[in-house]
């Protein structure tokens, strides 16, 4: 028989453990303008596509219930009583006003005091990006956010040329997420994962000029653990009020629309390509590189 006061104690470290093998996010909405109201609050796990429905009341929201030590975004649902504006008819007006999180976090660098991207380097990852996309024709880069060795890059792509099985009018929209590293002295995409796909929609285009998407990093990857399991993230602010795509927050915010680029050049291709399988391939691939020169056209 066990003794009582050892029952007692495993009951409670059990207790004890299970209280933290779920977490919370919590917020309000004190700074909404009159006229906004919240539909809904979700967390969604991207790698594996789950979500974690919260409740909104008086003014605040609260989603239980959320794993821990796995990166989050929050999604916030809107609507709004405002009139129509001459730049908004009625007709184009969205539904429904969207306010999601992004990860834009990036690993630190191996340098002892943390170096931001310089301008340069934010120009090669652009026209980097822009040729690494060959089947959409709209290509909209809306921010890159990082440091010297490590980038986050969000990107608002639409498919508008017919394509395979596609109806008149229809467009094939997919904003990403990707991530790109410099191991050494070039910027080449990470090759762990291929990107986070945001949304994947096949829609009229009628129907994508009426979506209202505003991305927050703030809302973004952000990651429980039993030591800090519940997260305020304190007074969230409405979207923005008009149709689109768009982005507020860290980063360098570049909001123009791109046509995307010719493609990469062998050498590059080889490095990303190569990379994992050895050192000395990698090294056969720079010496390639150093011979020919990455060329991107923009609007």
């Amino acid at each position: 028989m066990i003794p009582t006061e050892l029952w007692l104690s495993s009951v409670l470290v059990s207790v004890a453990a299970s209280a933290v093998e779920t977490g919370t996010i919590a917020g309000n909405f004190e700074k909404i303008a009159a006229g906004w109201t919240v539909t809904s609050v979700v967390a969604v796990d991207r790698a594996t596509l789950k979500r974690f429905d919260g409740r909104v009341e008086a003014g605040k929201f609260r989603i239980d219930g959320l794993p821990l030590g796995v990166p989050l975004d929050v999604i916030i649902d809107f609507k709004a009583s405002q009139p129509a504006s001459p730049q908004t008819p009625q007709s184009t007006s969205p539904a429904s006003y969207r306010l999601e999180g992004v990860n834009m976090k990036v690993p630190r660098s191996d340098y002892e005091e943390e170096q931001p991207l310089s301008p340069e380097d934010i120009k090669t990852i652009k026209g980097k990006v822009l040729g690494l996309n060959q089947f959409e024709d709209v290509v909209q880069i809306l921010a890159i956010h990082g440091n010297i060795q490590h980038a986050a890059i969000l990107v608002n792509k639409l498919r508008t040329k017919p394509f395979y099985e596609s109806k008149p009018g229809e467009v094939i929209w997919r904003p990403e997420l990707w991530h790109f590293e410099r191991p050494e002295d070039t910027w080449v995409k990470v090759q762990d994962e291929l990107f986070v796909i945001l949304y994947r929609e096949r829609i009229g285009k009628s129907d994508y000029d009426k979506k209202s998407v505003t991305f927050d990093p703030v809302l973004g990857g952000i990651q429980l653990t039993a030591e800090s399991s519940k997260v305020d993230l304190g007074a969230i602010g409405q979207p923005e009020a008009k149709p689109g795509v768009y982005y507020r927050g860290v980063g360098t915010r570049l909001d123009r629309t791109e046509k995307p680029g010719k493609r990469p050049d062998a050498a590059d291709l080889c490095y990303s390509r190569i990379r994992p399988h050895g050192v000395g391939t990698r090294n056969r691939c720079i010496e390639s590189r150093a011979r020919s020169r990455f060329v991107t056209d923009t609007v």
